[in-house]
């Protein structure tokens, strides 16, 4: 049977290759049936139709799906007040009325959304491109570049990585409280062209044509009753949901869509809970219907749905034992089949045959070609005419007049002349003629009957032997042992049986004697000596996208099944609604194309173990990050125990950016409120930068970085003094508070004999609270740091991780509208705000180191960076009205490097304290990366750039080098075990599982802090404070080992429960091109 039934599934599908399908033939030349009066009226657009029954039955019901799992019913005019909906949404959409704009992509399943989006759509006079789900990144990009698309809309699926498109889940735009009544009025001029369909691009970038809603005018005549009910149960990209959906629409129908799922035999239990409540019309694959009816009499040997009307079966050959099966179902159904594609479109060969319901199944089933001057003609395997005097069996071929305009069509110009089995050729008169390769029974000159593929009648000892025959022979006598098989001949010209046991039959039959069985039948019947050369049980058939069963893959299957006799039976993917197991299945896909093995398909494999070498597993890679956007090292997908599921909790994973605690004010807005103009260098002198500076106002002296940088700043200036503010009760317990807590952290100070840290006379203490107006310092330490201080150092906020920006606000960022104040008072003061990495939105899949700049995007997560970034945008501000200036970015702080000494209240070592106490970490096979810097080398760096008045011309430093700064998060652990922690290395999915299985607040924060540590996977450019401070930064894993020491010495840590060992080299020590999480 040829590839597409035009009748059946409303168009056309795969041409013979990937040509421009637009060419084909007009629809003045496709295939017509006898005109009669259309006793259902003119046929309508589909805006006008959905118009007309909201309009007049408000009540109808339009869509009944099963999503959820159960029935929901929207009613026409509910779906009017969605599609219009969502239709005003997206005229609001950043260039929708653009003069190119006139396709807009739609990324979906058989879904609700999809039929409201489609409406929505059409009502604003535009065209939906229902992409395949199955199409890789490139070709939607192909396809989005072709017709401009700027956006995809989608709901359950969402779509990987499209360059260039804004990717819209249209059913979180609200139902708006003010709707007209239903109107074309409120819609704009409608397009008789309502789509572009594209075919399946099995042999490269697929082709398209636009599709107008005339097209699918046959399919009413097929449902052919007012109010009818229709299945949906193809994707949206197969063009017959689309015409389904028109012709429902034209008889004020309704469209039932099943539950989603992507395992066939679950879909096949989903049809089946449709028709039990009622659906009248389907139109579906053969090879589909009989898996809904035998997984049906599984669990109802008496099933007949009363209720079906019409039937629709084709695309594919249609089985007797099918037909018999259908009727015995569906009593009252008339069965329905076309036999046309879109080879035979071209020159308008089209034929149909119907059974109605209270007719016999006829012994064999027979088309009638309808299309006037076209005729049937007979082929051998040799390409001659066969004399219908002689026989009435051979290969199928339709042939038209010489003049036919079809001669000019370009498959029939580039058609090989010697090639006699071409699929286009020319007769001897030169009339273009269409090859079918379908063996097939002349009942008469314009009717037939479609015994199958030829490629399926092989000889054996020579005579002709039909696998298709043999098929039906074993579903006649074997169906209680045998649910279904595919004979299969292979390239050594050798037969194979692939088989799925009926449910129930003995299971510990071996493939010798299902081969046993079969050839006992077969000599029963005498049939002539068939020899099965090997066979292979399936646990199910494997189908496309279509509905049809993957002929492809059992081919492969056959061709190996040596391989696949001897392969591990692997666990099936658990199939479920989530991205992990759609993200699962798509690699457990991409493995089996790759690899050349259909047997992996759906499987939870060990991706080290099924064949994978160093150059196969760079595809895989290459795929995922072509797909997902995120770049997965082939070394890690190769790990052990390394799964599709365990990849896909990776990709998940870094994909996930959703922002914790999302911005709650327009931040932007926020900054210009704050912005005081009167903080601008207007009225000063010429700023000179001062030789000598006399005194530094550093806020947070307190804090784990303050600590260092009294130190350091003091050296660097030895003439100036350090004003230290601290919240306390007097200005001599400031004194003390940054003292000591200097002294606890910098131990190197502890020496009072090194003069680098005898700074005491230079270190002032001021009692005050940024958070307070003037920091609520009196007026005569305001007036003496206003006076006699020349630079300011601002370190001081508040960090905490679950606050929002109000929280935070009073500390983080009114402070720095108070340091503006200061630095504009009696004299222009230097300027140096202390910020963070982390005011940068960073973008996934970006391979852009983070550049020394300032940046717009506020859409960050957290409190503590929305402040960071407002700060910075005040700072920017005042510089631009000549307030001198430096924003200074460190990345995560760390140990020190000589003792270790770090700030325990940082959340990677409370991460790292959870780790240990628990015995187990996500770091197994982890693509994550920290990004991160000893806190003395900070501070000499923050010193060495507000020392410089190069600096102030430069603007933005990052203190962080991705060459020197960067540790992989399993590297930290395996230095935690050599340092005697025995810390398990496992997935993230079972780390999440053990802290289920342990609840507790401290357990449950530790995936809160694993997900903030992925953030920090990123490539700093520091350019600018190379220029001033060109030494790298100590070794991480250093600081890492000290860090750990020093916390097993304070008891931060629990003690070590292993001797120390030798550290092992890094087992993946080049992880440059694969590190980048595709986060940032």
């Amino acid at each position: 049977m040829l590839r597409a039934i035009s009748c059946c599934f409303g168009g056309s599908a795969d041409p013979v290759d990937d040509r421009d399908v637009s060419s084909q033939t007009p629809v003045s030349q496709q295939p017509t049936f006898p005109s009669q009066p259309d006793p259902f009226g003119p046929w309508l657009h589909p805006v006008e139709c959905l118009v007309n029954t909201a309009r007049d039955e408000p009540d109808a019901l339009l869509i009944n799906t099963y999503e959820s799992g159960i029935s929901e019913r929207l009613s026409y005019l509910r779906v009017w007040k969605q599609a219009y909906s969502v239709a005003q949404a997206l005229k609001a959409l950043p260039g929708w009325n653009d003069d190119d704009h006139e396709v807009i992509g739609t990324f979906c399943e058989a879904e609700a959304s999809w039929v409201i989006f489609s409406l929505a759509v059409w009502m604003l006079g535009k065209k939906t491109l229902n992409l395949a789900l199955n199409f890789p990144a490139a070709v939607r990009k192909t396809l989005c570049e072709r017709y401009f698309i700027k956006y995809i809309l989608y709901h359950h699926s969402k779509p990987g990585r499209t360059i260039g498109v804004t990717l819209v889940d249209a059913t979180t735009f609200p139902v708006l409280d003010s709707i007209p009544p239903p109107s074309l009025e409120v819609c704009e001029p409608l397009d008789d062209y309502v789509a572009i369909q594209c075919t399946s691009g099995t042999t490269g970038i697929p082709k398209s044509f636009k599709f107008p809603h005339t097209g699918a005018i046959t399919i009413r005549t097929s449902i052919g009753v007012l109010k009818s009910s229709a299945g949906i149960l193809q994707t949206p990209s197969f063009v017959g949901p689309l015409s389904f959906l028109l012709g429902t629409l034209n008889l004020g129908g309704s469209v039932w869509i099943p539950e989603l799922t992507f395992n066939t035999v679950e879909k096949a239990k989903n049809v089946a809970q449709i028709l039990d409540d009622g659906v009248a019309f389907l139109g579906l694959t053969p090879s589909f219907m009989k898996l809904i009816i035998n997984t049906a009499v599984s669990r109802n040997p008496n099933i007949k749905w009363m209720s079906a009307k019409k039937i629709l079966m084709g695309a594919e050959h249609v089985p007797m034992s099918v037909i018999h099966m259908t009727r015995e179902s569906f009593p009252n159904a008339e069965f329905q089949s076309a036999y046309g594609s879109s080879e035979t479109g071209v020159i308008g060969a089209g034929s149909f045959l119907r059974i109605p319901a209270d007719n016999p199944v006829p012994e064999k089933l027979v088309y009638k070609l309808v299309k006037p001057g076209v005729r049937c003609l007979l082929f051998d395997e040799k390409g001659e005419i066969i004399d219908r005097r002689s026989s009435n069996s051979g290969i199928l071929v339709f042939a038209v007049d010489p003049e036919h305009p079809a001669k000019d069509h370009p498959d029939f110009l580039k058609a090989d002349p010697n090639d006699k089995l071409s699929t286009f050729g020319f007769l001897v008169d030169g009339s273009p003629r269409v090859c079918t390769m379908d063996w097939v029974e002349m009942v008469s000159d314009k009717e037939f009957s479609v015994v199958g593929r030829f490629d399926q009648k092989i000889k054996v000892n020579g005579v002709y032997v039909d696998l298709n025959y043999l098929r039906e022979l074993v579903h006649k006598h074997l169906s209680q042992v045998i649910a279904d098989c595919y004979f299969i001949h292979t390239s050594e010209r050798k037969i194979i049986l692939l088989y799925v046991l009926q449910k129930g039959s003995n299971p510990d039959l071996i493939s010798a004697d299902i081969i046993r069985v079969v050839e006992d039948m077969l000599l029963l019947l005498n049939v002539s000596k068939v020899p099965i050369h090997n066979c292979l049980r399936l646990h199910e058939l494997p189908f496309n996208d279509s509905g049809k069963v993957d002929l492809k893959k059992l081919k492969r299957i056959a061709e190996n099944i040596e391989q696949y006799g001897q392969a591990v039976d692997y666990p099936p993917l658990m199939v479920t609604r989530t991205f992990l197991t759609k993200i699962a299945f798509k690699i457990s896909e991409f493995s089996s194309q790759i690899l050349d093995n259909p047997g992996l398909y759906g499987r939870n494999f060990y991706i080290g173990g099924v064949g994978f070498d160093s150059l196969s597993i760079g595809r895989l890679a290459l795929a995922i990050r072509e797909e997902y956007g995120v770049e997965i090292s082939p070394m890690i997908l190769l790990s052990n125990s390394m799964s599709p599921k365990d990849a896909a909790q990776l990709v998940v994973d870094i994909l996930d950016d959703k922002l914790v605690i999302p911005p709650t004010i327009d931040l932007a807005a926020e900054a210009a409120k704050l912005d005081d103009a009167s903080v601008t260098a207007e009225g000063f002198p010429p700023f000179v930068y001062p030789k000598e500076v006399r005194g530094i106002v550093l806020t947070g002296a307190t804090s784990f970085l303050g600590a260092f940088l009294i130190f350091e700043l003091a050296h660097k200036f030895p003439r100036a003094k350090i004003y230290c503010l601290a919240r306390t009760e007097t200005e001599k317990l400031a004194f003390l508070r940054t003292y000591s807590n200097a002294s606890r952290l910098v131990i190197a100070s502890r020496n009072k004999n090194d003069p680098w840290y005898d700074v005491r006379d230079r270190w002032v203490g001021l009692r005050g609270d940024v958070s307070k107006e003037r920091w609520a310092l009196s007026d005569e330490r305001w007036k003496e740091i206003c006076e006699e201080t020349d630079m300011i150092v601002h370190n001081a906020a508040e960090v905490h991780w679950l606050y929002n920006y109000n929280e935070l606000k009073a500390t983080n960022v009114l402070s720095t509208v108070t340091v503006l104040q200061l630095a504009t008072t009696h004299h222009l003061k230097v300027v140096h705000y202390i910020s963070t990495i982390g005011t940068i939105a960073m973008a996934k899949g970006s391979d852009k180191p983070l550049e020394e700049k300032m940046y717009s995007n506020w859409n960050l997560s957290g409190g503590y960076s929305q402040t960071k970034w407002a700060s910075e945008q005040l700072i920017n501000k005042a510089r631009s009205r000549g307030v001198p200036a430096t924003i200074i970015r460190p990345a995560m702080i760390a140990g020190d490097s000589g003792y270790g000494v770090c700030n325990t209240d940082d959340y990677i070592w409370r991460y790292i304290e959870g780790c240990i106490k628990l015995g187990i970490c996500p770091a197994n096979a982890s693509p994550v990366t920290w990004t991160m810097d000893p806190v003395d080398h900070v501070a000499k760096v923050i010193a060495e750039i507000v020392s410089s008045e190069e600096a102030l011309s430069k603007f933005v430093f990052h203190i962080s080098d991705s060459e020197h700064s960067v540790i992989t998060e399993k590297r930290v652990f395996e230095i935690a075990d050599s340092a005697g922690w025995t810390v398990l290395q496992d997935t993230r999915e079972k780390f999440r599982t053990v802290i289920w299985r342990n609840p507790s607040p401290d357990n449950h924060a530790l995936l809160a802090f694993m997900r903030m540590l992925m953030d920090l996977s990123f490539r700093v450019d520091n350019t600018n404070t190379r220029s001033i401070y060109p030494t790298p930064c100590p070794s991480p894993e250093l600081v890492v080992r000290k860090s750990l020491f020093h916390l097993d010495r304070v008891s931060y840590l629990d003690q070590p429960t292993a001797a120390e060992t030798e550290l092992k080299d890094e087992e993946y020590p080049d992880v440059r091109p694969f590190t980048r999480t595709g986060r940032h």
